[in-house]
């Protein structure tokens, strides 16, 4: 497994439990139950949390994705959420409008940073909502979330864009490992990602950068194709003195 997976994991599971305690365990089952979406609460969307989160909550943002040929209308509300003992951290929830009846498509969070939901794609066949986000920390991964509509439902779903990076890592010649973060373009099913050589430190890959043509095959993002040119240093170490310098 490589390490952006493993933050990746680590990323997915719940960061802010409904009990609004930092070190609170809890499933993503637990947190959605937690979303209301009885009809006050969407009616307020730009003030009131749909989170009923036990420590505290602003809504930052909120909005509304019309436009999109598959899955309908989408309302969305961007919150802060500080726990009662512990750093504050962000998290977006997407509702879907169609039919009449709301449905919670999905949430996605992070203890770093996280954008707007982004319709940026849309199609007779598909369309794309791309949630930007990043993990708090010196190692720095991927908070992204992206949302599906396809198919003969063509119902709003959230895909697994984690799994992937084991089979992307595999892709590489022998010496070299996926570092991430990843630059994500949904809009063209692209994405690049800095690569570390073998003793490389944590901070800085220097091993180039590989580009990777993706997929969504059911619920999962998927590698289909990669380049990559492997860099190596250049010419012979230089050790010297400044001019002048005192002896």
């Amino acid at each position: 497994m490589t390490l952006f997976l493993a933050l990746a994991m680590l990323a997915a599971n719940p960061v802010h439990c409904p009990s609004g305690a930092s070190d609170a365990e809890c499933r993503a089952a637990d947190v959605a139950a937690a979303i209301d979406l009885a009809p006050d609460r969407l009616a307020t969307l730009h003030s009131v949390c749909l989170y009923d989160y036990g420590g505290r909550c602003w809504v930052e943002a909120s909005g509304r994705i019309r436009g999109a040929e598959q899955g309908g209308e989408i309302v969305w509300q961007k919150l802060r959420l500080a726990p009662k003992d512990g750093p504050a951290g962000w998290m977006d929830i997407l509702v879907s409008l169609d039919g009449g009846t709301p449905r919670l498509v999905g949430y996605a969070e992070s203890s770093g940073s996280i954008g707007s939901p982004d319709l940026v794609a849309t199609s007779d066949d598909q369309s794309l909502i791309h949630l930007t986000g990043t993990l708090a920390g010196s190692g720095g991964g991927n908070a992204d979330a992206l949302f599906a509509a396809d198919g003969a439902e063509a119902r709003w779903r959230k895909i697994d864009i984690e799994s992937w990076w084991d089979d992307a890592d595999a892709m590489l010649p022998k010496g070299y490992s996926l570092r991430g973060p990843a630059d994500y373009i949904f809009s063209e099913m692209f994405a690049s990602i800095p690569v570390a050589r073998d003793g490389d430190g944590h901070c800085c890959p220097r091993g180039g950068t590989a580009f990777f043509d993706l997929d969504i095959q059911g619920d999962r993002l998927i590698a289909t194709h990669m380049r990559f040119q492997p860099m190596q240093p250049q010419g012979d170490e230089v050790d010297s003195e400044a001019a002048g310098r005192n002896r």
